[in-house]
């Protein structure tokens, strides 16, 4: 059974293979980084990382090597740091990632309609309790959106997460709840952490069970 050491030297072995395929680095190019890898890894695994996760974040931080590790974990993306190792194409509309700006405008442009969202709900619900019961849900959409957006929710996340949303809103609002009685409040101080765990998924979006850890 090979140990823990040797299959952090296989996987080292395994990607130098690969760097040294890219016709675009020379041999003591390969050399340095290599080394520079090593010292990435010593460095994580001081802070208490097992070798599989200090090789996941070393390989991650090599900056200069983007586009051959994401190519690397394509041609190997049968195991979770290779999978993880996977960094955001570059097309001609999107060098890189979302431009700061963009980003900024669309959480500023959330951040206020869920502030108008719980304003227009504090006018139109005239029952305190009912108002509480909703504030949750009247924040929910926004928070979503931005991860909906952010993380490119796949349509069978987006409608699970629909189905979840309407459910907890319909026994919110249709359950017969005695004002202030017991059920009342366990159903307040619990929606807020089904409304946590729904955010969860869409921050995942829709893709948890795709990295399988052999």
């Amino acid at each position: 059974m090979m140990t823990a050491h040797a299959e952090l030297e296989s996987q080292i072995d395994r990607w130098r293979s690969y760097v040294q395929r890219n016709q675009a680095i020379s041999p003591a190019d390969v050399d340095e980084l290599e080394d520079h890898l090593r010292e990435q890894i010593a460095d994580r695994q001081a802070t208490g990382l097992d070798d599989e996760e200090a090789f996941l974040v070393a390989i991650k931080r090599l900056g200069n090597l983007d586009a051959v590790s994401r190519e690397f974990a394509r041609e190997h993306s049968d195991r979770l740091w290779k999978q993880l190792v996977l960094l955001p194409e570059k097309t001609p509309d999107n060098d890189g990632g979302t431009p700061p700006w963009r980003e900024l405008a669309v959480v500023l442009a959330l951040a206020v309609g869920a502030g108008v969202a719980v304003k227009v709900g504090f006018l139109l619900i005239e029952n305190e309790n009912v108002f509480v019961r909703n504030l949750g849900l009247l924040v929910f959409p926004f928070v979503a959106g931005y991860f909906a957006w952010k993380r490119r929710l796949t349509p069978r996340a987006g409608a699970v997460l629909l189905i979840s949303y309407g459910v907890l809103a319909a026994v919110l609002n249709i359950y017969p709840f005695s004002m202030g009685g017991s059920t009342e409040v366990l159903a307040v101080l619990h929606a807020p952490v089904i409304l946590w765990l729904l955010a969860g998924l869409a921050y995942a979006g829709g893709r948890w069970r795709a990295m399988a850890i052999r």
